[in-house]
């Protein structure tokens, strides 16, 4: 009977790099060890466990069925490794270690340059990832506890997350620069009288816009799931969509598009800043909450952002 060997977090890691670029020669030289040595740990694993873990082929290797399940609970007990060695850092009295920020579409491009531009020059040992997504992808991962920390829109629905206020805002009509739009109308009718490009189904804020409109807008143009091509089309005049100002405000202070308030009712939404349930907020993560209220003071203003904190933490 062959010698068994527990698995080493080192073993795991470099399994995951050998699934994620379908190559041991390109898992070896990122982990910067020879290849034989690479082929010789996974064979050490493939023993412990009893079954074979990758198919190799002519041009690399892919994970068999048993592959993709230990590499799915490898990813999980690495984070885990890694948050705590970041708990252990917290205790430093500079915030170091990882942060990962979820934020959605709608506000990366005008919240993550300040966040990350404060937050480098003030903790250059925090190691900062911000992903970029529609709500529902930052939702699901937040609950997945694959992100730290997130900024979501408000919903019953939340899950077992912990959250507090963070601003709330005014959707607006995005339109062409020379659209004609009547003031008058009602929130509902002023949506029902232009073409609209929005977001599919379950986004946040398309299902806004259909609640207003009782069973849906029934004037959708398309449907795109990317904010800068909606925002693009409304540019090139292919017709209208509903954003918070803060989405396009770069673009209507350089004459690319004009807005139009959304009244009768008015429109608006809250966000929260949220973390995974049960987590404790390491230095760090408490040091990028701190920040993003900030930046959301310093540019409410501008951004038509209404603060809902009473002030900022104090580190």
């Amino acid at each position: 009977m062959p010698e068994k060997h527990d698995m080493t977090l080192l073993q795991l890691a470099n399994f995951v790099r050998i699934v994620e670029l379908q190559s041991l020669t390109k898992a070896a030289a990122l982990a910067r060890i020879a290849q034989p040595a690479l082929s010789r740990q996974v064979r050490a694993l493939e023993l412990e466990l009893g079954t074979r873990l990758l198919t190799r082929h002519g041009w690399g290797v892919t994970p068999t069925a048993a592959g993709e399940v230990l590499a799915e609970h490898a990813r999980i007990q690495l984070r885990q490794a890694e948050a705590t060695r970041d708990a252990v850092h917290a205790l430093a009295a500079e915030p170091t270690g990882r942060v990962t920020l979820g934020v959605p579409s709608s506000l990366a491009s005008t919240l993550l340059p300040a966040l990350s531009a404060a937050l480098l020059a003030r903790y250059p040992a925090l190691r900062l990832q911000f992903v970029d997504a529609f709500s529902a992808t930052i939702h699901k991962r937040t609950l997945a506890g694959d992100l730290d920390l997130a900024i979501l829109y408000e919903d019953r629905a939340m899950g077992p997350l912990t959250a507090t206020p963070l601003l709330a805002e005014n959707l607006v009509l995005v339109g062409p620069l020379r659209a004609d739009i009547d003031p008058s109308k009602t929130c509902a009718e002023l949506l029902a009288s232009v073409p609209l490009i929005l977001p599919g189904r379950p986004n946040r804020l398309r299902l806004i816009v259909d609640l207003v409109t009782s069973e849906g807008p029934q004037n959708v143009l398309l449907e795109a799931d990317s904010l800068p091509a909606i925002i693009g089309m409304v540019q090139q005049g292919q017709g209208f969509t509903v954003l918070p100002y803060s989405a396009v405000a770069p673009q209507v202070e350089e004459g690319k598009v004009a807005v139009f308030p959304l009244e009768f009712p008015q429109l608006s939404r809250t966000l929260l800043l949220v973390r995974p349930a049960g987590r404790q907020p390491t230095a760090a993560i408490a040091a990028v909450e701190d920040e993003v209220r900030t930046i959301v003071t310093s540019l409410g203003a501008r951004l038509q952002w209404k603060p809902l904190f009473p002030g900022k933490t104090s580190p």
